[in-house]
C-alpha cells in the first residue's frame, strides 16, 4: 500500500457530535443514526456545518469503540444541543495524516500502514485519532472514489 504520509500541525476543531460507545460489530448503524441526530439538532440550534462529516475516537478501538459521529460548527459553544448531540472540541496539535483513496474497506489496513509509520519514525500516538469523510458516502457511488483523511495525533 503506497500512501503519502506526513507530519503536520493540526488545528483544534469545534464540532457537533453524537458520541457513544459502540460494539464494532453495530459501528455501521451507529453512523446512520448518529449523523441524521446531529443533522436535526443543527437545524434547530442555528449553528452553521463548517466541513466535512469526521468520526472521532477516543481512544483506539477493541471490542467496542468510545466514538463521536460529527460535524465541524460555526456558531456554537460547547455543551448539549438535544437528541444526544453535544458541542465539543477535538484538540488538534502535530499529527500524522494520510488521505486514503478507495472503499472505506482499506481503512484498517491504512490504520495499520499510518500507526507503523509513526512508530518506524519514533513518534508516539496520543491515543486518540479521526476519520474525515471528504467525499459523502453514497450508495449508488463508486466505493473506489471515496476520500478519507486519517488523522493520527501525537504525543
Amino acid at each position: 500500500m503506497a500512501l503519502d504520509i506526513s507530519i503536520i500541525d493540526e488545528p483544534t476543531v469545534t464540532v457537533a457530535a453524537h458520541r457513544a460507545v459502540v460494539p464494532m460489530s453495530e459501528i455501521r448503524g451507529f453512523y446512520d443514526g448518529a449523523y441524521s441526530a446531529v443533522a436535526r439538532a443543527l437545524g434547530s440550534s442555528g449553528g452553521q456545518i463548517a466541513g466535512p462529516a469526521l468520526a472521532w475516537y477516543a481512544r483506539m478501538p477493541a471490542e467496542t469503540a468510545d466514538v463521536a459521529a460529527a460535524f465541524p460548527v460555526d456558531g456554537l459553544e460547547d455543551g448539549p444541543l438535544g437528541d444526544d448531540v453535544e458541542v465539543m472540541e477535538i484538540v488538534g496539535g502535530r499529527a500524522a495524516t494520510l488521505t486514503l483513496v478507495g472503499s472505506y474497506d482499506g481503512l484498517p489496513d491504512a490504520w495499520g500502514a499510518l500507526m507503523g509509520w509513526v512508530a518506524d519514525h519514533g513518534e508516539t500516538a496520543r491515543g486518540d485519532f479521526t476519520e474525515i469523510y471528504l467525499t459523502e458516502p453514497d450508495p449508488d457511488g463508486d466505493p473506489e472514489a471515496n476520500q478519507t483523511r486519517l488523522v493520527l495525533p501525537l504525543a
